[in-house]
């Protein structure tokens, strides 16, 4: 894809924009789209989306880089915005606009800090760190960082669901395991350096109090009512980044070699999606399997992967599937067993 195909993502928070100018119900036309209308028209068109793949980058990689950045002025821009206007919208518009911008935030928000924080550039990594000040999660980058991608499919790491496992008791232990792992990565970093965890060289304690800064001046400036706006609109967008968590690892594990040893993770051990058309497929996260396995490279140099499960279909519906229990367990645990038989075959094969 060019790079500025990904531009057509701006639809996102314009679609805000015009339903606060509508008015009253029109708030949620963003809520509507993204998790009601997309997911039926992915469905619909899922036989015309069949074979269509990810081709390599034919652009230089500093224009994609440009283009990503160019999203997070705009998102800045955009809840600041719907946080002065909820000081004047009724119960309907203040409901619509909190659900709206933290989709907004969940889906480009945190697909772009899962980018930036992998980036070593001034420019990504401040823009990371701006995102996740805004979605009120600034520990995301440790963990992922020192946790998850060492973890990953494996019973220390909070964000692979384990097969039966609900999405409702996976939100609760990923956001409190996210945390509790994010200071222990912090005191092991601090220790080893021989600095005292109670000590402002803890990034923990440093975004502590950058927070509560930025909450009290939100409170002086703008009043309780913004407050509030801001918290909501960020636990929409962070439980938005955890349901992507959910259907990315869930089921899937990694086999423990020798004891603390896991077995090298391949593309086995995150589901895909294949159809680029199909799903929330914003700066290819659906090649997730990919990430894992070459995590220093940039959203364009991802691709898919044959020996990967995939999903039945996007982002969207997977997430709105993953809110019916019953209805996930019955379609994604099938797929885990046809998955498992799968590679069990093909290493029996190639013993």
């Amino acid at each position: 894809m060019a790079p500025w195909i990904y531009l057509r993502y701006l639809l996102l928070p314009a679609l805000v924009v015009a339903g606060w100018l509508l008015g009253g119900w029109w708030n949620l036309l963003t809520p509507i789209l993204c998790f009601a209308a997309h997911p039926v028209y992915c469905l619909i068109r899922k036989s015309a989306a069949d074979g269509h793949e990810h081709e390599p980058p034919s652009h230089p990689s500093v224009l994609y880089r440009f283009v990503a950045l160019i999203f997070v002025p705009v998102l800045l821009v955009l809840t600041s915005w719907t946080i002065s206007k909820a000081q004047e919208a009724g119960v309907i518009e203040f409901t619509g606009l909190f659900i709206s911008v933290g989709i907004i935030n969940g889906v480009i928000g945190f697909t772009l800090i899962h980018e930036f924080i992998h980036r070593h550039t001034f420019a990504e990594k401040i823009s990371a760190r701006l995102l996740m000040l805004q979605n009120n999660y600034p520990h995301y980058g440790i963990e992922h960082i020192s946790g998850h991608h060492l973890y990953t499919c494996t019973a220390k790491d909070p964000h692979a669901a384990r097969i039966n496992e609900s999405v409702y008791h996976f939100l609760l232990r990923s956001v409190l395991c996210t945390a509790i792992n994010s200071w222990q990565i912090e005191k092991k970093r601090l220790l080893k350096k021989g600095i005292s965890v109670l000590n402002f060289h803890n990034r923990l304690l440093q975004f502590t109090a950058l927070h509560l800064a930025c909450y009290v001046l939100l409170y002086l400036i703008a009043g309780q009512i913004a407050l509030l706006f801001y918290f909501l609109q960020s636990f929409v967008a962070i439980t938005i980044s955890h349901l992507a968590d959910y259907l990315q690892h869930y089921g899937l594990s990694r086999k423990e070699v020798s004891p603390g040893k896991y077995e090298k993770v391949s593309a086995a051990h995150a589901w895909s999606k294949k159809r680029s058309n199909d799903g929330f497929n914003l700066f290819h996260i659906e090649n997730h399997a990919d990430h894992h396995i070459h995590p220093s490279h940039t959203f364009e140099q991802l691709m898919s992967h044959e020996e990967s499960p995939t999903l039945p279909t996007g982002y969207s519906g997977m997430m709105v599937l993953s809110l019916l229990p019953p209805l996930w367990f019955r379609v994604m645990n099938k797929r885990i067993i046809s998955f498992t038989n799968k590679t069990t075959q093909y290493e029996t094969n190639n013993q």
